[in-house]
């Protein structure tokens, strides 16, 4: 958003890529300093900057186009009429209960889920069928129907409500086509984000959000995730990388060191 204030309304955000250099405070104000790169007739970019403490947690370079017609257009199939539609499935905290119900998690679990589903602005629901489009085990597939909370109002921040919950459950994808329970993870953090935003779309309307994991490999996972309005279209594409460690590989690590 801040990057978004600098350039004028025409210019539409069509591709943002992160990198994330350090671990954020959430008691710390955040400065985000933007640099104006360049300013052109059809495209604009601009450099942004998260700042705590004097030093740069976070960093991205977002490019603005002025939308043009084009006579090429094609996309990927949508997946959703195979799916249970998100009015069919239950939400975080109905799950929190059923697994405390049958012993898997614990009560204060539960209060936790609860807690963290009533300050996250966004609403999920988690299809727990697997590959409804027959891909093979190793090319199993998440998917995640997924809205911001209440109504945005301003325009502009559809695009940044995406850019939120983009990372929502993303890099998670490359451990379970793995067969990895998450009790055996000790360190899963983005390395750098990338998203490619190709049509309108309201960030506070159902959209389903496919993601998969082409590769594995040195502590880190590549995982591509895609994100489609309720009636189909393929509103924006997503690339994330992040480190993937497990306790016993950070033991010796440290012992290491």
């Amino acid at each position: 958003m801040a990057a978004i204030n600098t350039v004028p309304a025409q210019y539409k955000v069509h591709s943002m890529h992160c990198y994330f250099v350090l671990a954020g405070d959430s008691t710390l104000p955040v400065l985000y300093k933007v640099q104006h790169v360049r300013d052109g007739h059809s495209f604009s970019t601009r450099t942004v900057q998260a700042r705590q403490r004097g030093r740069c947690i976070f960093t991205t370079t977002i490019s603005f186009q002025v939308p043009e017609v084009t006579q090429l257009s094609h996309q990927p199939d949508y997946p959703g009429a195979l799916l249970p539609q998100p009015e069919e499935l239950p939400d975080f905290t109905t799950i929190a209960g059923e697994l405390r119900k049958n012993g898997i998690i614990t009560k204060s679990e539960v209060a936790s889920a609860e807690q963290l589903s009533s300050i996250t602005p966004m609403e999920t629901r988690l299809v727990i069928s697997e590959y409804p489009d027959g891909t093979r085990q190793d090319e199993k597939k998440n998917y995640l129907w997924v809205r911001a909370k209440g109504k945005i109002r301003n325009e502009e921040a559809h695009a940044m409500a995406l850019a939120y919950f983009s990372d929502s459950g993303l890099l998670g994808t490359s451990t379970r086509v793995n067969g990895i329970n998450s009790n055996d993870i000790a360190m899963m953090v983005s390395l750098d984000h990338s998203i490619y935003f190709h049509a309108p779309f309201k960030a506070d309307e159902w959209m389903l959000y496919q993601m998969e994991s082409p590769w594995t490999g040195s502590a880190r996972g590549l995982v591509i995730g895609k994100i489609f309005t309720r009636d189909g279209v393929l509103v924006a594409s997503i690339v994330q990388e992040g480190i993937v460690r497990f306790a016993d590989t950070m033991a010796t690590t440290k012992s290491k060191l």
